[in-house]
Parts: C-alpha cells; structure tokens; sequence
C-alpha cells in the first residue's frame, strides 16, 4: 500500500531556502553515482504552506536529481512554525558533524525566536550538549556579543571559551579588542589569559582596556612578525601589565640564568613563580656520552658565582 505523505516533484518546484536549513549543503556529487544505480532511496522532507513545498531537509539530494533531471521523492511533515522545522531539519542531521560555525548558527537562530530561559532545554541536545554544562553557558553569553565576534569564531581566530572574559567587558573594550583576532589564530589558553589580564589589570587600575592597549607594545603585528611572535608579544605585554613585579622578577631571572647555562642545554626555572624560594634545573640526553657531557657542564655551573643572586629573587619578593 503506497503511503499517501509521499509523492514524486520536480526539483525546481521545492523551495531551498529556509532560513532553518541550518546545515550548510553537503557536496552533492557523491550522490550522483547512488541515484543513477539505485534510484533515490529516502525522501526528502517538506512541509506544504501557502500552495509552496518548503524543504526541511534533503537539499543534497534535491540538487543531485535536479542535476540528473530527476524527480525528487518528497515525505510531507507536520512543522507548523519556523522553529519546528529547523527542530527537524537538525535532527535528520543529527549524524553530521557540528562544528562551531554551524553552533553559532543555530544558537543565533533560536535565540531570536524563543525565550532565553527555554534556549538551553531546547537547544542543547540538538547541539549534543546538556542544558546545564559550561559549553551551552558559554553559548548563551555569546548571544550578548557583537556580531563582529561571530565572524571571527567562524574563521577559526578566537575560541569559544573567550566570551567567559568578553562578556564582563564594556562595549567600547570589546570592539577594540576586535583588532587582535581579525588576523590571528588564538588558542583557548592564550586567548582567556590574554583576555584575563587585561581586564584585571584595568580593573585594578581603574582604567579602560581601550586606554591600556594603546601602548606601543600592543601596536598591530608588522610584516617582518609572525602571527605566532605576535600573539607571544601580546600575551607577554598583557602578562607584564597585570603582573609588573612578577614579570621583572622573570626578566632578572632569564638573565641570570643565561649567564649561569650558557654554552649547555641546562635549563633553570622557578618554583611556584618566586613563590617559594626554589629554583629547578632540569636537561635531556639520550645516550652516555651526551649524559657525560651533561654531567661535566652541571659540575662548571655549580661554580658560578650567579646562584646567589637567583636564591635570592624569591626572597626578596
């Protein structure tokens, strides 16, 4: 017995662009060599409004038959509302891969036609998240964000996890901070701590973030700079704003220390950032010569006169 919900059109009479056709369009092609053997195998889904058939989802294999010249098979649905559909749309779905951008677009759509108390029981398990988690928070602090931050999430340049610091900001400092994602990637750690310090530091010091990155350590990246240096050199320069003390601390102990181990792969680092008063000296061999080597440069530096100087930075913080 046919089931009468399903029926055969012509792909051109099926309308493609719903705004809850959330997904974007999966490559077509590789379903080509599928219809031409098997014929079309599952519908696509529709709903029929105002004498349209609007896609829910299958838009894959809607441009596949219209590019064979095939009729689309066409499973009718009951989807009263904009919000239904894109419900069903992301769960026929649910098999792809959610990548941030398609989050975005998602959490965006449904904020802007639900109440923000009911986005998380909603949203939530269609993203894979639970309603409660530190990830479906972070999505509902970032509907507070400009919209310039969202093509930089999209691009890749600044973590999700930014908006835990982006969002305690004022607006006139969250749009000046813009500069320092359009060109870079940051990972989640550099990012937050970037983000951290500032705010602490302009916090502390009743200042503005606008105010305290216009200090020639937070100009632009040049040419001759590595998007790698250049993020390096605003987390330092951010770093040495919040802690002044600390960061000299760091530049008298680097020069200690180079002097104490240079010429040998020795490496000395504070415990405790100067906290404790005890330094760790640590080096890699791989065989008995290059530990021989290692040995004889550890009994040369012991000698220096310079491990005074480096005992005495944690006491005198």
């Amino acid at each position: 017995m046919s089931n009468p919900s399903i029926c055969s059109l012509y792909p051109a009479d099926i309308d493609c662009s719903g705004p809850w056709l959330l997904h974007p369009e999966s490559p077509f092609e590789k379903l080509i060599p599928s219809l031409k053997k098997h014929g079309q195998l599952v519908p696509v889904l529709a709903v029929e409004e105002s004498g349209k058939i609007l896609l829910v989802a299958g838009r894959a294999r809607v441009s596949a038959a219209s590019k064979l010249g095939l009729d689309v098979l066409v499973r009718y649905i009951d989807a009263a509302d904009d919000i239904s559909k894109a419900v069903l749309h992301l769960e026929e779905n649910s098999a792809r891969l959610a990548d941030e951008s398609l989050k975005l677009s998602v959490v965006r759509f449904f904020a802007a036609r639900i109440d923000a108390a009911e986005l998380p029981n909603i949203v939530a398990p269609l993203l894979g998240l639970k309603p409660k988690s530190r990830d479906m928070k972070f999505w509902l602090d970032w509907m507070e964000l400009e919209l310039e931050y969202d093509e930089l999430l999209k691009l890749g340049h600044i973590p999700l996890a930014a908006v835990s610091v982006l969002i305690k900001l004022d607006e006139p400092d969250r749009t000046a901070l813009v500069r320092f994602f359009e060109k870079l990637s940051w990972s989640r750690s550099n990012a937050v701590n970037f983000l951290t310090w500032l705010y602490e530091t302009s916090r502390r010091e009743n200042k503005s973030i606008v105010e305290l990155i216009s200090a020639p350590a937070f100009d632009s990246a040049g040419e001759s700079e590595s998007p790698k240096d250049a993020v390096s050199r605003f987390c330092k320069s951010a770093k040495e704003l919040c802690y002044p003390t600390l960061s000299e601390l760091e530049k008298v102990h680097c020069k200690i220390v180079s002097e104490i181990c240079a010429g040998t792969k020795w490496r000395v680092e504070p415990v405790g950032s100067f906290e404790t008063g005890e330094v760790m000296i640590q080096t890699r061999f791989k065989n008995r010569e290059m530990m021989e080597k290692a040995m004889a440069d550890l009994e040369s530096i012991f000698k220096f006169s310079g491990w005074e100087d480096l005992f005495e930075l944690g006491r005198d913080k």
